[in-house]
């Protein structure tokens, strides 16, 4: 116990900044541990460098889910994927006992991610990847308010859960389904074809 708590204090980086000492150590393996630092070199850091771990980081704009959805989106590939849904799992956990909602949906964004690319060879991979979609819709109008007042220049950019959800849609023939829900897309006004789509799924409804 007396080792693990020495070896706790060391960390420092962006692990130790966030708190996230005793999830490292207890989540991860030391092989993993090791993978991760050999992978996530962001831009701008030194390939020598273990910047999750060392060096003293003073302030961060960035939220702990933050770090997370991104830091998983190294590690969705495969041979790496266990690491990615580890990483992501904590992601949305933080995300939802905050209150920003842009974290809640850029670490759902990542978390259907994750799961479709296994869609092939994961029983369950596209149920979890359609209610990261499901759970992004439902935050949609929110997150869409967020936007605009941090970019009130800019229009809303694409959904990726309502893109998503809509190529599966049409995949398992759900039209009158996906009609619907470009509707509702384009209504909240996210970027996308959604006329296109919707013109697609009245033609193949009838």
């Amino acid at each position: 116990m007396l080792g693990l708590f020495k070896q706790q204090r060391k960390i420092e980086g962006d692990i130790g900044y966030y708190g996230l000492e005793d999830w490292w150590l207890s989540v991860f393996t030391e092989e993993e541990r090791n993978r991760i630092e050999e992978v996530y070199h962001p831009m701008g850091s030194d390939s020598k460098t273990k910047p999750l771990t060392e060096g003293k980081l003073t302030y961060s704009s960035q939220t702990a889910a933050g770090l997370l959805h991104c830091l998983a989106g190294w590690f969705n590939r495969p041979g790496d994927r266990e690491i990615a849904k580890k990483i992501i799992e904590k992601a949305n956990e933080l995300a939802d006992e905050g209150d920003d909602v842009l974290d809640q949906h850029f670490a759902l964004q990542q978390r259907m991610g994750i799961y479709y690319r296994e869609r092939d060879t994961n029983p369950d991979a596209l149920d979890e990847a359609i209610k990261a979609c499901k759970d992004q819709i439902k935050i949609a109008p929110a997150a869409a308010k967020q936007f605009l007042k941090e970019y009130p220049k800019q229009s809303l950019p694409g959904h990726v859960g309502y893109t998503q959800l809509a190529i599966i849609l049409k995949k398992q023939g759900k039209y009158k389904e996906l009609f619907e829900l470009c509707k509702q897309a384009k209504e909240q006004g996210w970027a996308g074809d959604w006329d296109k789509r919707m013109v697609d799924a009245e033609k193949k409804s009838v």
